[in-house]
């Protein structure tokens, strides 16, 4: 099991590789790992997507009791 700070510091490289292009990048990974029918690497991915999206979410948008 990969550890939850793996995956953000994976994210936030795909955020500083890519920058905006990041999610569509991490979703080429889900789209590739879906396509060799590997689902552990599609729900790696699909952790990384949901953490780049975080790491992207306007503040404003984020509600206060998450924080």
């Amino acid at each position: 099991m990969i550890k939850e700070i793996d995956i953000y510091r994976t994210a936030q490289i795909y955020i500083n590789q890519y920058g905006g292009m990041a999610l569509l990048e991490a979703m080429k990974r889900i789209e590739k790992y879906s396509s060799i029918r590997n689902e552990s690497g599609m729900l790696v991915w699909n952790r990384i997507a949901d953490a780049i999206q975080w790491i992207q979410m306007p503040t404003n948008l984020i509600d206060k009791t998450c924080q």
